[in-house]
């Protein structure tokens, strides 16, 4: 269905571009569309699709915890032990609130580690009051 859809689309966005009179294809296409957009029964049908997909949402979403649950359980009897918690691994479950893991920098040279004020940053290729760190002159 949705290929389709798709083909209609590209069928109608190229009747538009390939006329030698596209724009008034276009306000045409745009007219028809509006009225048919504003027509009360096409209004109906757009608010009972809402409702139905808003009444529809819970269960959903009830219906993916449950296949997640069984998915979970079931990778619980292939592989034993993958559920449990890892020492030190937070589950999401607990109340209190556990600091992240620390973060090493991973670069030596990082301008970020010392940002105090007054530092240029020019060994880093940052600016200077004089201009920019780089070996060019400053331009008159």
């Amino acid at each position: 269905m949705k290929g389709k859809a798709l083909f209609a689309v590209g069928v109608a966005v190229g009747y538009v571009w390939g006329s030698k009179s596209w724009s008034e294809v276009y306000r045409r296409i745009r007219g028809g569309t509006e009225k048919l957009w504003k027509n009360p029964e096409v209004q109906e049908n757009v608010h009972q699709a809402t409702e139905a997909v808003q009444e529809s949402v819970p269960d959903i979403l009830d219906n993916l915890y449950e296949a997640g649950k069984k998915l979970m359980e079931r990778a619980e009897t292939m592989f034993p032990g993958i559920a449990t918690p890892k020492p030190g691994q937070h589950t999401g479950s607990s109340s209190t609130a556990k600091a992240g893991p620390t973060i090493h920098s991973d670069v030596v040279s990082d301008p970020a580690l010392d940002d105090t004020t007054g530092n240029d940053w020019t060994g880093e290729g940052g600016a200077a009051p004089e201009g920019p760190a780089t070996n060019t002159p400053p331009k008159p």
